[in-house]
This record gives C-alpha cells, sequence and structure tokens, in this order.
C-alpha cells in the first residue's frame, strides 16, 4: 500500500465526488484515490493529483479550512468510536480554482493493526455549502424514502408493496391471465443468529437471500423487503408450479435456513378445490399463513414449542398418535398433492392432521381404549371431542387458521355428521380429506374395540360410503391415489396382510419355515440422494445383499444392486411410478455380492429433505 493503486473504474467517469483512502495515525497519507476524486481535483492522472495534494488529505483541503476540519474529524471520531460526520470544507483544482465539497469518512481497521479513513466526497453548490440543514447524504436518505427503497438491499419496501396492491383491481387480480403469485422468503432463526454473532451477520444472510433471489426468480419478477429477514417477490402471470423450482433454488443457493410460503390472487390453475385470493394484499396474507404454519411444524423454530406440548399431551392418550398422524399426513399430502391444493392448502393439511384429534385429550381414557361398544352416553362424551378440539385450537392465535376444520372433520357429505349437520361444500375441503384419510388409517390399523381389516375391504368401504359420509368426488380420487400408490393403501400392523413386518430373522429360513403360520421376511432399510447414490443403510443390508455399509455408502448407486439384464426395465418402471406420485412399489431382482440371485418386493419415497435442503429417497426391501 506504499503507492497508490491503479484504479478500474466500475462506476460512470465525470462524477463531481467519489472515495479515497487515508491514513487516520501518521502523516495521514493517501492510500487511495478513484478517478473520480482526481478529476474533482482537476488532474489527468494520478500522478499529477498525488503531486498537486503531496499525497496528502492535508494538502487536499484548503489551508484556510484546515484547522477547523482536523478539529472536526478528531472530535467527531472520538465521540463516536467509529466515524466523523458531514464535513464540509473547500479545495484547491490543479488550474486554481475553489470549489466546495463535502465528505463522510469511517475509521477502519487493516490488516496490519493500523487505521484508515474510508471516506466518500462530493462536490456541492456553494449555496448548499453555506447552508446550516442541508447535505448531500441527507439528500440520499431522502431519496431512499421517497422512492420507497429499503436502505440495506435495495430492495423496494413494503410501502411500494401496499401501493402497487391497491393500483390493482380485484377483478383483474382474479383473472388468471392477470394474477401474480405473491412468494415469502424468510430466514429461520435470525434472530438468534443477530443475537449471538451479531447484527452484521444477520444482515449478511438477508444480503445472500435478496441476491439468491434475483439470480434465481423468474425474468419480470419484483422483489420487496418485508419485515426483519422476511423478502418478497411478486411473480405476474406465474403459478405456482411454474414457480416451484425457482423457489427450491433460492432454498438451496442459501447456506441459511429458509423457509418460504405461497399465495396467488388466482389460486392454483385447474384444481377445483383451491381458494382463490382477490388482490396481492390477501395473496401476501396466504403466503404468511402458509409460512407461520411451516415455522411451527419446524422443530428448530421458537414458533414449535406450543405446537410440541400440545402434541405430547395427546400422546399420553393416544400412544398411536405419531404413527397416525405420519400416516395420515402421506396419504392426506398426497391427495392433496393430486387435487391440486394451494401451497398454503397443504402445509395446513399437515398441520390438521397432526391436531385434528386433540381434543381427544379432553376425553376419559376408559372411553378412548375401551375394548367394547360404548354406551349411549360414552358415545356423547367421544363425540364432543372435536368441538374440545376447536376450543382449544380457538385459544391459540397461531391455530386459530384450523379451528373450524378441527370441528367439522367429523361432519358427513349428507348432513349427517357431528357436530353442526353441515353438508357438502358446507364442509370445509381440508376436514372433508382428513375424513377420508383418517376413516382409512383406523380401518387397516388396529384399534382397541376391533382388529384392523385388509385394505381391499377398507377400499370398499370407502367406495360404498361415498356420496353418504364422503364427498364422492375426494374418494373417487382417494381410491386412484391408493391403486397409483400400493405402499400407502397398507397398515403399519395386521391390516396389512400383503406386507408383514417382522423383527429382522437371522436364522435358517429352510430349517424354520413351516413351525408357524407365517415364513420368516428378511428385509432393509436404505437411502438414496437425488442421482440414486447410497448415502446409508441400516444394519440388515448386508444380510440381505451380502454388500457391507463399507461397500455401499457413496460408492454404490441402487442400480448396482439390480442384475444387468434386468436394469433397463426395472429403471423404466421406477420412472414410470414416479411420474404419478412420489412412491414407488414393484417387485423385482437383486444380484447380491456372492453372485447369488434373489427377488424383492421394494418400496420406495421420494421426499424433500428440509434439514440437508435436497431430495432423498427411502427404500425398504423385503426378500419373497
Amino acid at each position: 500500500m506504499s503507492e497508490l493503486n491503479p484504479f478500474f473504474n466500475a462506476v460512470p467517469d465525470g462524477l463531481a465526488g467519489g472515495l479515497f483512502i487515508y491514513d487516520a495515525q501518521g502523516d495521514e497519507k493517501i492510500f487511495y484515490a478513484d478517478s473520480n476524486v482526481v478529476e474533482l481535483f482537476g488532474c489527468r492522472s494520478q500522478a499529477e493529483f498525488r503531486e498537486l495534494v503531496g499525497n496528502s488529505f492535508r494538502g487536499m483541503v484548503h489551508p484556510d479550512d484546515l484547522e477547523r476540519v482536523e478539529e472536526r474529524i478528531l472530535t467527531q471520531t472520538f465521540s463516536s468510536g467509529r466515524w466523523h460526520d458531514y464535513v464540509r470544507y473547500r479545495i484547491r483544482t490543479r488550474q486554481g480554482d475553489v470549489r466546495y465539497v463535502e465528505d463522510f469518512g469511517h475509521l477502519l481497521r487493516g490488516k496490519d493493526g493500523k487505521f484508515y479513513f474510508y471516506v466518500f466526497i462530493v462536490e456541492v453548490d456553494e449555496s448548499d455549502y453555506n447552508s446550516r440543514t442541508w447535505n448531500s447524504f441527507a439528500e440520499s436518505e431522502l431519496f431512499i424514502i421517497n422512492n420507497k427503497v429499503d436502505p440495506l438491499t435495495g430492495l423496494l419496501n413494503m410501502t411500494a408493496f401496499q401501493e402497487k396492491a391497491q393500483s390493482i383491481a380485484p377483478d383483474a387480480a382474479k383473472d388468471a391471465a392477470d394474477s401474480s403469485t405473491v412468494v415469502v422468503f424468510d430466514i429461520l432463526g435470525l434472530r438468534e443468529v443477530n443475537r449471538t454473532t451479531g447484527r452484521n451477520e444477520g444482515d449478511g444472510r438477508i444480503l445472500a437471500l435478496a441476491s439468491a433471489m434475483r439470480a434465481c426468480m423468474p425474468q419480470g419478477s419484483q422483489f420487496y423487503r418485508g419485515h426483519e429477514a422476511e423478502l418478497i417477490a411478486v411473480c405476474p402471470h406465474m403459478s405456482e408450479s411454474d414457480l416451484m423450482p425457482s423457489i427450491l433454488e433460492v432454498v438451496n443457493a442459501c447456506k441459511s435456513p429458509v423457509l418460504y410460503g405461497i399465495g396467488s390472487t388466482a389460486g392454483p390453475a385447474g384444481s377445483s378445490f383451491a381458494e382463490s385470493n382477490g388482490t396481492l394484499l390477501q395473496a401476501l396474507d396466504e403466503a404468511h399463513a402458509d409460512i407461520g404454519i411451516k415455522k411451527m411444524l419446524n422443530s428448530a423454530s421458537d414458533h414449535s414449542q406450543a405446537l410440541t406440548s400440545l402434541v405430547r399431551a395427546l400422546e399420553e392418550v393416544d400412544a398411536d398418535t405419531e404413527a397416525h398422524v405420519q400416516r395420515t399426513q402421506k396419504m392426506g399430502i398426497a391427495l392433496g398433492r393430486k387435487i391440486g391444493l394451494s401451497d398454503v392448502q397443504l402445509t395446513t393439511l399437515q398441520l390438521l392432521c397432526l391436531l385434528h384429534d386433540i381434543g381427544k385429550i379432553t376425553v376419559p381414557l376408559e372411553i378412548l381404549n375401551k375394548p367394547g361398544r360404548l354406551t349411549d352416553e360414552e358415545w356423547a362424551t367421544l363425540r364432543m371431542h372435536a368441538e374440545k378440539g376447536y376450543q382449544i385450537a380457538m385459544a391459540s392465535d397461531e391455530l386459530k387458521p384450523i379451528a373450524e376444520m378441527i370441528r367439522y372433520h367429523h361432519e358427513r357429505w349428507d348432513g349427517r355428521g357431528y357436530p353442526l349437520k353441515l353438508n357438502r361444500e358446507e364442509i370445509p375441503v381440508l376436514s372433508r380429506i382428513i375424513s377420508i384419510v383418517d376413516a382409512y388409517d383406523a380401518m387397516v390399523n388396529d384399534r382397541a374395540y376391533r382388529p384392523a381389516l385388509m385394505p381391499e375391504m377398507a377400499k370398499k368401504e370407502i367406495r360404498d360410503n361415498a356420496g353418504t359420509q364422503f364427498d364422492p368426488s375426494l374418494a373417487e380420487a382417494f381410491l386412484e391415489l391408493l391403486e397409483e400408490n400400493p405402499a400407502l393403501a397398507v397398515g403399519a400392523k395386521t391390516g396389512g396382510r400383503e406386507v408383514r413386518v417382522y423383527e429382522q430373522y437371522t436364522g435358517d429360513a429352510a430349517k424354520d419355515a413351516g413351525t408357524g403360520n407365517t415364513t420368516p421376511v428378511r428385509y432393509t432399510k436404505y437411502i438414496l440422494d437425488v442421482d440414486n447414490v447410497i448415502l446409508d443403510t441400516d444394519p440388515y443390508f448386508e444380510e440381505l445383499t451380502g454388500y457391507s455399509r463399507e461397500d455401499a455408502v457413496g460408492k454404490m448407486i441402487q442400480f448396482d444392486l439390480v442384475p444387468p439384464e434386468d436394469r433397463e426395465a426395472y429403471i423404466a418402471q421406477v420412472q414410470n411410478q414416479f411420474t404419478k406420485g412420489d412412491y414407488a412399489y414393484l417387485r423385482h431382482r437383486i444380484r447380491r455380492k456372492d453372485g447369488r440371485i434373489i427377488t424383492v418386493i421394494c418400496n420406495g419415497e421420494r421426499y424433500f429433505d428440509s434439514s440437508v435442503r435436497a431430495f432423498r429417497s427411502t427404500i425398504l426391501v423385503y426378500e419373497v
């Protein structure tokens, strides 16, 4: 840093102002000055400028102003600890002209441990120079206010968003051709980051998110800064499905965990079940509701604590709660995607699956777990759980969005349900979905009052009650879903007669076969990344395939297990099933490490793992 650095101009030439850096501790030597500073002093080169000012900040200031300027800089720097305020002084150009300037300096420490002033300088009019109130830096702040710009990110602020929203007629917003989708991105845990590592780190993460949005969201998107870490994209003429690849790109581009919420003025195209909004402000409210529920469902969020407490309370009265919730969520979300629900509806449905039976915490255990038929009085008490669940949800601002859905999840399509005997579309669509998946899961799994049914019997019950107990169009879609994804149809216990899960068998199958009424089954589970590379295996992988964990993890792809002559047909079957949903279920052959061929039933589930922000697949394999 002993010489002036050559300057490559990244901003337009000829601006009456620029940047320079000088030593704050010694002889005030100038280490850097950009080309606009050189021109401000009437010089044609760095060498001329250095010679004119003696390569020192003192030489830049008019001699009559020097004492006042240095005293002001010294006083203000000591009082603030980091910067000096706006300082005005005169300079002399190489031609002898006097110019009026104002600068703003910030004190920085270099790697050498020394302090340097980092200074912005601008030329001002003589009348402004003599004004007691005007300064160019304040004017730039006024520009930010007038143009509704967030000073950290450079994005438009919420005032600009509200003005845009008010400028669009509601009727035009509802028209699919003129609709807009609003996406809200929020950095998870930013408040804790600011508290533990400082505001600069938090601001850096916000800037990184803003940069990712500019890079990944479609051309024509408009960006706004919302509350705290919340950044908003408004995407005209784009649907949720159009935007999902871009949204996931933004999420994957950020090192910080990022959640997103989506709202649309017109709702998802082609869905008769998705709800539409009228204005951008309503779409923003929907996106906020979406991201708010996702925060509750995310265990890393502070918002999840109340939800966790309720779920634990429910588990105290129903030991099967966790497994039941997982099964209903899988079926409910798969059905919601099949019928084209919006992102916020799918998120709300996930929460509803978790808490639809929360009112059961008020029901005595002897009624919940009674193995025989309930009396009329006991039945009346049990039926109250829907109303009690509604009251529990209404007591929490975060759970109010699902309160009525909890209340009505035992209403019937024909109006003979409870508690209010609603019928048809009077029942919220998510309550109608829960009614079906909850009933099916109850049928294919053991209950205190009866053993589980086989899937075909449970499907027949759904089919026979379509149009009376269940919404007929939803029932039809659900039965189609089970045909497309056979793994969803199977209960976890005795209801899944076609596939039974036992403790891992390691004995002699030939010797032990026939000793009971079942045949021992060997099975294993492993996890794949998006390229089908094996990421993890359970302890039984080697027993079934012959390959050790060390052989497989990070070194083998799934197709390495399939005999070469079978691979083309196997890949085609898998791809065909995954085009219809997130599940694959097929029978195929495996070639073990020792060369022996075995036949297996394979059940695969594809999902987005938010903890690593990447797609994963979990594969269950049973030896036939």
